[in-house]
Parts: C-alpha cells; structure tokens; sequence
C-alpha cells in the first residue's frame, strides 16, 4: 500500500485487531422512507463471512433471478457480520427461501425505486479491540473524542483493493486496453484503479497541511502570500482547504457544490461541520476543483480514463455516536461509531495506530 499521513491522532495507540464476524459488526442506517406498495421489495439481509458481491451471486441462484434486478445501496466486509439492505422486483417472494447461519432475509417494506449506491444515511459499526491496557484504553477515548471533533483523512481501505493489492493494476489494463465496465468485477476492479489515485492526492494535501501546520516550506504554496497561508492555517481542523477546493453545503438536504473562494468564510462552515471538501475520482463527467486547489488535484487525473463516471468524495469526515467499552478482565475495547456511507471504519483503526493495518 502506499505512504499515508496520519494528522488526526499523533500518538499511536497499541491495540491488535484480526476482522472476523465476531469481532467487526457493521449496520447500515437507511434514509429512504417504505413504502406500502411498490415496484420492488426491500429486503434487509444479516450476512456472515460473505461479501456483498457473493451475496448477489447467491440469491440469485436461489431465487432464480439476474445480478440486475438486485438493488444496493453499498458494499460490505466479507470478513464481518452485516446488516445491509437490497431490493427486488415486487413479483419475486423470498418466502421459500431458508434462512442460514450465513444469510438471513427479512422483508421490511417496499419502494418505488431499486436501491442504488449512495441511497444510505450512514453506517454504524461495532468493532472489538484486543490487548488493550488501562493505560492505553485511556488514550483511545482520548484519542476517539478528538477524532469526533476534528475529523479524519478519508482514505479508502484495503478492502478496496485487495489485501494482495493486485486489483489497481487490473483496473488499469481494464482502462487501458478500453474494454470498460462490462460486469460488476470489471466495475470494481475500474474502481480500485479510481481509488488509488485518489489516495495518492490525498496524502499530498495533508503533506500540504502539515507543512502549513508547522510553518515548513513548501514548493506548493511558495506562491500564496504570508498573511493567506497564515488564514489557511488558522483553522482547528487538520485539513487545511485551499484557494479552489471544490466541496458542498447542503440546502434542502441537496448537496450544493461551491468553490472555496474565501478562505475564512469556508473554514467557518468546515468548522461547523457544514462544508465538506472534496476530492476527486476521475473519469466521465466530474467537476474539477479550481485554483491552487485545482491544479494539485489534475496531477493525479488519467485523462483517458471514461470507463466509470466520474465522481467527487469527501476527502474528510467526521465521526458521530461514539462510545467506548473496557473489559479489564480479557483486556478487550468495544467501539462503536457512525460513519457517512462510503467511508472506511478501519481507517479510523488505522488512524490510531499511525500505521496500516495490512
């Protein structure tokens, strides 16, 4: 994997964590409203040691039906216990099929449309640490409460790649020989490739914040005025934003996108948790940061690259609903937080320990 900076926790934490159902649980938090009647089923599914993927595979070949007519909203751990939701068309009963110590399906209303990425709320996890001291339990609340209020990188994890990390150079050659996202492996693999770019640009914004943090010299800012970096740097956050950097509001629960042209108006809304700085995942049909900001995020951009849309992701989120539980007897920490959908709870493991998990 590659170099990452770590802004939100500077004294790491010494824990161990193995993922196994048992010891990493994940909800997801729906914000669709049911609906009596509908075009198609929701389902919510309490899966074991399965990926979303697998899950697919399965239910289609029990209930007879094609990968497309099951709707989700995201993607969940294969090595967890899940609870996530799907949908299918209103014509096809989940009434025969046989519930198993792996899958569970309980019908819990209907919709008007499939489920589709990005339709969650949140995702609320249930994670068990091991080999944790009452000297160092102290720290994690510490560090946890810190990490509520300010924040971290929203890196993604490795369960976007592959623990062999293999998946990026497939994606590329998908990209590069042009062959597209023709089925859902191809797509995810297209996806990985997005991803690590995307990773790679923000480990130089917070090399950027670092050095603005502790008043070092940086080529990239060699062009800003003093009393404009001394703005940039006056915010509480980590993250410092840039001149350009393209992020969103939400009025009337719509995102709004807005440039950040004034630095001390935008780092109040981030702040208050109210502007959300993006980045980007390159491909078709995405809007582009401006300025300063701009011209960082287009060095990591493959222009050839149309094989997925486009997209821009938040590139730092914040914790909600934390609370902590020691069992001095077994020396175990039971965690539990929300996170926006599409961020990574082991990132927020490997942001305590100032290293990677794998």
């Amino acid at each position: 994997m590659s170099h990452r900076v770590y802004l939100s926790n500077k004294n790491p934490i010494e824990f161990t964590f193995t993922q196994t159902p048992s010891t990493f649980h994940v909800r997801e938090n729906r914000k669709f409203s049911l609906q009596r009647k509908g075009d198609f089923r929701l389902i919510e599914v309490e899966k074991v040691e399965i990926s979303t993927i697998e899950l697919i595979e399965y239910l289609c070949e029990v209930l007879r039906i094609k990968p497309y007519q099951i709707g989700y909203a995201g993607l969940k751990d294969k090595h967890a216990t899940a609870i996530q939701y799907i949908t299918i068309p209103r014509n096809i009963s989940i009434k025969k099929f046989n519930n198993t110590q792996r899958v569970k399906l309980k019908e819990v209303g209907f919709l008007a449309e499939p489920l589709k990425v990005g339709m969650l709320d949140s995702n609320s996890f249930r994670i068990v640490l091991a080999n944790i001291t009452a000297e160092s339990y102290i720290q994690l609340k510490s560090a946890m409460e810190r990490i509520s209020q300010i924040g971290f990188a929203n890196y993604f994890g490795y369960q976007r790649f592959g623990v062999l990390n293999d998946s990026i150079e497939k994606g590329k050659k998908i990209s590069d020989f042009g062959k597209g996202a023709k089925n859902q492996k191809s797509r995810i693999l297209l996806a990985a490739y997005q991803s690590k770019a995307f990773n790679s640009w923000l480990t130089k914004r917070l090399e950027i914040s670092d050095s603005i943090i502790n008043d070092r010299a940086d080529s990239f800012l060699q062009n800003l005025s003093p009393a404009l970096v001394n703005f940039i740097k006056s915010s509480s956050i980590p993250y410092k934003l840039l001149p350009g950097d393209l992020g969103y509001i939400y009025k009337k629960r719509r995102k709004i996108f807005e440039n950040c042209s004034d630095i001390n108006k935008y780092n109040t809304l981030f702040e208050k948790k109210l502007y959300h700085p993006t980045g980007v995942l390159f491909g078709s049909h995405v809007r582009f940061a401006t300025s300063l900001a701009g011209k960082l995020e287009r060095e990591y951009i493959d222009y050839s690259f149309d094989s997925l849309r486009g997209a821009r992701r938040d590139a730092w989120v914040f914790l909600k609903d934390v609370s902590l539980h020691f069992k001095q007897k077994s020396n175990e920490a039971k965690v539990e937080f929300t996170l926006p959908p599409g961020s990574y709870a082991t990132v927020v493991l490997e942001e305590l320990l100032n290293r990677e998990l794998f």
